[in-house]
């Protein structure tokens, strides 16, 4: 954490030296990590870092400076390089340091309980994840990789406008990763938890997801080409989700790097969907009080009943459209500027599950699994190309598993094609959450 006497002898200095306005931006990370193979310890790796970025204002323009380590003497060197790294600087965009929000939200990010949850506890429980799959079924042949790790991170923002935050997070994360094979067929799959709360990991049912994903896909084949109607799992649609986030930000709208711009109160999607942008989520991957600006941080609805209500806004773009900020300003390290990032990005669940959505998809396809979404994917135009797997439907039932095959259409046609949305809303790691959707009309290239 920075201390004061440091705070205040750099925010001096820099009214000192003409920057109108100043900012310290801290963050630190620690995390451990555990891998275990044939019930013996493979890798274990802990790691910690941390770091400072400093930006002000120079003659109207934001110079930064960043450093992993920062003591009194720096003060100097920091100053110079924010005056000389504003007068390099060629950019008509105005940059802003942010004086607080009236009132911010308070969120349990952090879990004291986690504090007592040992390199021990976490050796036994990769252990026991891969003991429950390697017994779970004789197809499964072995386990790649049976990961348990957590971390914490801590932020804190002070600029010479009064604002000061500070946030402290962490988290518990389990993987595993199994080989199925029968008849020659053979299949990777794995299964990832996180959270914070150790009473809350079940290595029972990581394992046994990861083993039911891979037996599930043994056998596969391909089908015929054409258009067809498809369930996309949730975790498979989350994953297509979050590769066009970006199309909702102000920023890609502003730049040209979107088809929804000039779109705020169109209908863009199907009349059952709604999109939320909730930072606040409670157990959400990316729940947060504030933005890297120092902005309050608030639920939004991005999609509402299929029409578009809003963008993404960080300051500078919030600027440029004369409205207020979202609180979707983030940096991704301390290091480098700020830009536009979507929290817990979601699709809100229906009141339908698997087996409803199967009879109602009647004769079709489930996906739930995709590859190369982001060499096949065009972010600004939305079209997509995507080698899939997952299971042929035949009345309402699963007949066979399928592979080999290609899904191909546009992600804002995908949103206005949607006809039915499951209960089963599913989180990524990283914030993206959709339930299991069906949608017509989805180009399959297979036989």
């Amino acid at each position: 954490m920075i201390n004061n006497e440091f705070k205040n002898k750099l925010f001096e200095a820099a009214a000192a030296n003409d920057i109108s306005d100043i900012e310290l931006f801290f963050l630190s990370s620690k995390s451990d990590s555990v891998s275990v193979y044939k019930a013996n310890v493979e890798n274990f790796e802990s790691s910690s870092k941390s770091g400072i970025g400093v930006r002000g204002l120079y003659n109207g323009v934001m110079g930064y400076y960043y450093s992993e380590i920062v003591e009194d003497k720096d003060i100097p060197n920091i100053i110079d390089s924010i005056k000389q790294n504003a007068g390099i600087i060629d950019s008509s965009d105005e940059e802003f340091i942010f004086g607080g929000s009236k009132s911010y939200a308070k969120v349990n990010v952090y879990n004291e309980e986690l504090n007592s949850y040992s390199v021990d506890d976490k050796i036994s429980a990769a252990i026991e994840m891969e003991k429950i799959a390697l017994e779970y079924d004789p197809r499964i042949k072995s386990v790649s990789s049976s990961v348990v790790a957590s971390g914490e991170s801590e932020v804190y923002i002070s600029n010479s406008k009064g604002l000061e935050l500070s946030e402290k997070s962490n988290y518990l994360m389990a993987y595993v990763e199994l080989i199925a094979e029968k008849n020659g067929s053979t299949k990777e799959k794995g299964e990832i938890w996180i959270g914070n709360k150790p009473s809350d990991l079940d290595v029972v049912k990581v394992a046994k997801n990861a083993a039911d994903k891979a037996i599930s896909a043994l056998g596969g084949s391909s089908v015929p080409s054409g258009i067809k109607n498809v369930i996309m799992q949730n975790e498979v649609f989350a994953e297509i989700l979050g590769c066009f986030a970006s199309s909702f930000y102000a920023e890609s709208v502003q730049k040209g790097f979107s088809l929804l711009k000039g779109k705020i109160g169109e209908k863009i999607a199907a009349d059952i969907v709604t999109i939320s942008d909730d930072p606040l989520l409670e157990d959400g991957r990316s729940t947060t009080a504030f933005d890297s600006e120092g902005v309050a941080t608030y639920n939004k609805t991005v999609v509402e009943n299929g029409v578009l209500t809003t963008y993404l806004y960080n300051l500078k773009s919030a600027h440029k459209d004369g409205v207020e900020s979202t609180g979707n300003g983030f940096k991704s390290s301390y290091k480098g500027t700020v830009n536009t990032s979507a929290t817990n990005f979601y699709i809100k669940g229906g009141n339908v599950d698997i087996s409803t959505l199967k009879k109602k998809l009647n004769n079709g396809l489930i996906i739930n699994d995709i590859a190369g979404l982001h060499s096949g994917a065009n972010v600004i135009t939305g079209d997509f190309s995507l080698a899939a797997s997952g299971f042929l439907v035949e009345k309402g039932e699963i007949i066979r598993p399928v592979e080999q095959i290609t899904i191909a259409s546009n992600f804002f046609e995908l949103l206005q094609n949607i006809e039915e949305i499951g209960n089963d809303l599913y989180f990524t790691s990283y914030g993206m959450g959709s339930p299991s959707v069906l949608v017509k009309d989805i180009n399959v290239s297979g036989e």
